[in-house]
């Protein structure tokens, strides 16, 4: 329910997010949590380099899955700054992922086609799923072996999605595709 009604909610705007959550859960309002604190947001170890790095050969910007209520006061624009275009919470979007519609806004907003993104993320369901059904590539970060569906789903759409196991493979994998001059690693793509 928070993926589907709070992430792409701006409550600036939009109240109804608690009670239509409660009506979905079919849970009375006074049992929603209002008391709700996140854990401040931190970075990924590595992730300021990496936007450094790939920065360098790309725009970078981010799409993230967060609530306003998750989100509070970060500020990743300044964490990533110079370096990162935009940040795009999926509170501010009006979509989250894997809606096809947040990757193709994001592309909008910048002036490219889907077919121009490549999507870097970490979950299957929802970044892989989701830049496909956007039309955009994914780069998939994991170290797990992809089950029988998720083989099926990247059967199906032969080279638009690459594996890589980690964040410095995705900058290798990055830097190889834009600037092939950088070659240092094979990724395994499906």
């Amino acid at each position: 329910m928070a993926q589907q009604i709070l992430h792409p909610l701006d409550p600036r705007s939009d109240t109804t997010g608690p009670r239509r959550v409660c009506e979905a859960l079919e849970i009375a309002p006074a049992r929603f949590p209002h008391d709700h604190d996140p854990p401040e947001f931190a970075l990924w170890a590595g992730a300021k380099e990496a936007v450094v790095r790939v920065s360098q050969f790309v725009p970078v910007v981010t799409l993230s899955n967060v609530s306003h209520w998750d989100e509070r006061e970060s500020d990743i624009c300044g964490l990533l700054a110079p370096h990162l275009r935009a940040h795009h919470p999926s509170w501010r979007l009006g979509y989250a992922k894997p809606d096809r519609r947040a990757v193709q806004t994001v592309a909008r907003l910048h002036g490219f086609g889907p077919a121009e993104v490549l999507h870097v993320g970490d979950s299957f369901d929802y970044d892989v799923r989701g830049a496909l059904a956007a039309g955009a590539q994914a780069l998939w970060i994991t170290t797990s072996v992809p089950t029988a569906e998720e083989s099926g789903l990247l059967a199906h759409h032969p080279g638009r999605v690459a594996l890589v196991p980690d964040l410095p493979g995705a900058v290798r994998f990055i830097e190889r595709t834009v600037h092939p001059s950088t070659r240092t690693t094979r990724s395994v793509t499906p």
